[in-house]
C-alpha cells in the first residue's frame, strides 16, 4: 500500500482545493542599487578625489545584502497578503582609502499584495507592496566614528517562484524593484549631515534591482 508514500509527496494544487495557505517565508538576497546623494557626499569627503583613475572612483550602483523573512495570508484563490521584514546592509567605499568606511544598514518593514498563479507544483506571485524605513550611516575616518540617522518609506514591486520541495516546503526565488525616499540624515542632536564645500544635506534614497533565494513553508 503506496498511500502514505503518495500522501507525503502530495500537490500544492491538492492541499490548495480545500483550504488557503498561510506561509513562512525567510532568506537572503542581494540589491543593486544607487545612492546619488551618499556618492555625491563621499566624493567631497575623501581628499584628492578627482584625481582617481574612473575604475578607482565609485561606481553609480553598488551591491548590498539582504535579510528577509515574512509571514503570507492567501485571501483568495488569486490574491495573498503579506507582512514582511528585511534587514538590509550596504558599504560605500572608495577602495583607495581603506582609512575612510562608508556603511549603514535599514530596518525594513513592508506590507505587500500579491496575485497568485497556482500551479500543480509551484505558486507563482506577482505582488507590489509599500513600507516604513529606518536607516543609520556610519562614517568611520581615522579612527574615529559618527553615526547619522534617517527614515522614510519605499515602494517596491516583486516576482516570486515557490517551487515545491515537500509537502509542505518550497525553494523561494524572487527578482524584484524598489524606490526610497528617505530624509536627511541627522546626528544624535539632530543636527544634519552636509556635503563639504557645497553644504547640500545628504540622504540615502535609491533605486535599485535586487534578487532574492529563500524557503516557504505552507500551512493549509
Amino acid at each position: 500500500d503506496n498511500s502514505f508514500a503518495d500522501s507525503t509527496n502530495v500537490s500544492f494544487q491538492s492541499l490548495n482545493r480545500k483550504n488557503f495557505y498561510t506561509s513562512i517565508s525567510f532568506g537572503m538576497g542581494a540589491l543593486y542599487g544607487n545612492n546619488p546623494s551618499l556618492k555625491n557626499f563621499i566624493q567631497y569627503r575623501v581628499p584628492d578625489y578627482s584625481r582617481l583613475t574612473r575604475d578607482e572612483q565609485l561606481s553609480e550602483f553598488y551591491t548590498g545584502l539582504d535579510f528577509f523573512g515574512g509571514i503570507e495570508r492567501q485571501i483568495t484563490k488569486k490574491f495573498s497578503i503579506k507582512g514582511e521584514y528585511s534587514y538590509f546592509i550596504k558599504s560605500y567605499n572608495v577602495k583607495f582609502y581603506t582609512q575612510y568606511d562608508f556603511s549603514y544598514y535599514s530596518h525594513q518593514p513592508y506590507l505587500m499584495f500579491f496575485y497568485v498563479i497556482p500551479q500543480e507544483y509551484s505558486y507563482l506571485k506577482i505582488g507590489a507592496g509599500t513600507g516604513y524605513i529606518y536607516s543609520k550611516l556610519s562614517v568611520k575616518e581615522y579612527g574615529t566614528e559618527n553615526s547619522y540617522n534617517s527614515n522614510g518609506f519605499g515602494f517596491k514591486t516583486e516576482l516570486i517562484l515557490n517551487a515545491q520541495i515537500g509537502r509542505n516546503f518550497a525553494g523561494y526565488l524572487s527578482g524584484y524593484l524598489s524606490k526610497t525616499f528617505l530624509s536627511n540624515l541627522k546626528d544624535n542632536k539632530g543636527k544634519e549631515l552636509l556635503t563639504n564645500v557645497t553644504n547640500e544635506t545628504v540622504n540615502l534614497s535609491s533605486l535599485g534591482a535586487g534578487i532574492r533565494l529563500g524557503v516557504e513553508i505552507f500551512i493549509f
